[in-house]
């Protein structure tokens, strides 16, 4: 009699958007090719498509630019990288900005960084952003590890260490997810 009532369910729920646990961290090379710990924002926020396409459009420079009213329409949630001391920035699935986001049916996750513009970077691939789709399922929470670095961000998948570590892992543990 379960059975079947979770079928109806899971069939009901199936196009429902998951929500997901991100995850920010610094790459300590960054102190060691600026000389120091630049100041360097990361935004974070649901996006669907027409978002998405604005923003390759707009550019980093101009998304990021004073009086730019996209971030503020987006409902951005903004992580501020400028002290050796600070670690890494979560933002849990259960976060009460996915209640807004999930009301526009969003079909990605924006991360883009404040970094610097290297002359060599394409623009149709700058690596200062990237979007991560949002697979539609009944599972409470996925995750999502981006790592910054130097000239880009990545998406990466952490390595469990022998001893069972997951959350708190050395940056040498991670592993670049190739798209």
């Amino acid at each position: 009699m379960r059975i079947p009532l979770i079928l109806a369910l899971a069939f009901i729920f199936t196009g429902c958007v998951s929500q997901y646990k991100v995850v920010v961290d610094f790459s300590p090379v960054l102190r060691t090719h600026f000389h120091e710990y630049p100041t360097i924002e990361v935004d974070i926020a649901a996006i669907t498509d027409a978002e998405a396409d604005e923003i390759k459009q707009m550019g980093v420079e101009n998304y990021f630019a004073p009086g730019s009213g996209t971030r503020q329409q987006l409902q951005t949630q903004t992580v501020f990288f400028y002290r050796e001391e600070l670690h890494s920035f979560v933002l849990p699935s259960r976060a009460p900005v996915w209640f807004s986001w999930k009301q526009k049916e969003p079909t990605s996750i924006l991360v883009i960084a404040s970094l610097p513009h290297d002359p060599s970077m394409s623009e149709q691939a700058d690596p200062r952003y990237l979007t991560i789709p949002i697979k539609k399922s009944i599972v409470f929470a996925r995750s999502a590890y981006i790592w910054v670095e130097p000239k880009r961000i990545i998406r990466v998948t952490r390595a469990v260490s022998k001893r069972g570590e997951s959350e708190t892992t050395q940056a040498a543990q991670w592993v670049e997810i190739r798209r």
